[in-house]
């Protein structure tokens, strides 16, 4: 299954509709998470993984093909995301991948923004985000 490799280290450079996506402040940032392929008549998938980058509107996550013969994911596939960022929570919000990215032999980066992230949820990452990147949040 092909990977597909749209994913340039600077806004500068990235495609007008990514850099769309990018206007939220980001972090980078290292998080365990879990993703999640949702299937149909049978047990969902949870494939462990983790957040690289992260913002208000979505995020970057780095996980190993071996996981899951479902990846490498195809571009516009909705997946669910689950970590934990200090205090908040983020349970089963569905994502969607946006860019793929092969990382040496086995490991994949995976440009994802979120479908359906709460109200609360994105004000509290906002506000996380901006104390952390001002250099007061740790």
């Amino acid at each position: 299954m092909p990977v597909t490799s749209s994913a340039p280290a600077s806004v500068s450079n990235q495609p007008s509709y990514l850099s769309s996506l990018r206007r939220e402040e980001r972090l980078e940032i290292a998080l365990p998470a879990r993703l999640i392929f949702p299937r149909v008549n049978t047990a969902d998938e949870t494939i462990p993984g983790i957040l690289l980058d992260l913002s208000a509107s979505g995020c970057q996550l780095l996980t190993d093909q071996r996981f899951s013969l479902l990846l490498p994911p195809s571009s516009s596939t909705r997946l669910v995301v689950e970590f934990f960022f200090d205090d908040l929570e983020i349970r089963q919000v569905p994502i969607q991948v946006v860019w793929t990215k092969k990382v040496g032999n086995y490991q994949l980066s995976l440009g994802c923004k979120f479908v359906d992230l709460p109200t609360a949820a994105r004000l509290a990452l906002r506000a996380e985000i901006a104390k952390r990147n001002s250099g007061s949040g740790w």
